[in-house]
């Protein structure tokens, strides 16, 4: 699936540049490789166009067609939602995602933002207490901490 990691890896970029990345991507590769690359791109090409509920429904059919890559298609279903910006819906997929085997570190990354976003726009101490229940561990219990002392 070396298009998601291409495209939502670590390094973080607009939806705008995602978008431009998945068409040369698309372009330097035009055959799908089998029927699941192929809705994968059209869900992708959904994702970073903005057409997130057609994206949503793509990444479901996906998760439930070719369940040994489940994690990963909840975690775009994830995304679509946080892009919706209804993070509540977006940190359930996570967690699903989480669950069904997605990238830990990444899942761990996606919920501290979707969490960190519920907190900035409602001044919900309770999203960055759940994230720390999430994630007792997980890489931002410092900066959630902090921001549990204030």
């Amino acid at each position: 699936m070396g298009l998601f990691s291409f495209l939502f890896g670590k390094k973080k970029m607009t939806l705008e540049q995602a978008n431009q990345k998945n068409q040369e991507y698309v372009a330097q590769n035009p055959e799908p490789k089998n029927d699941e690359n192929a809705m994968m791109r059209q869900a992708s090409i959904m994702l970073t166009s903005g057409k997130f509920e057609e994206a949503i429904e793509l990444y479901k059919k996906l998760a439930e067609n070719y369940p040994e890559n489940k994690g990963l298609y909840l975690s775009q279903v994830g995304a679509a939602w946080y892009f919706l910006n209804d993070f509540q819906k977006a940190i359930q997929y996570y967690k699903e995602a989480r669950e069904n085997g997605a990238n830990e570190s990444m899942m761990d990354d996606n919920i501290w933002e979707a969490s960190e976003a519920i907190y900035k726009n409602n001044n919900d101490k309770n999203a960055i207490e759940k994230y720390l229940e999430y994630y007792p561990d997980g890489s931002y219990v410092k900066k959630a901490k902090k921001i549990l002392s204030n």
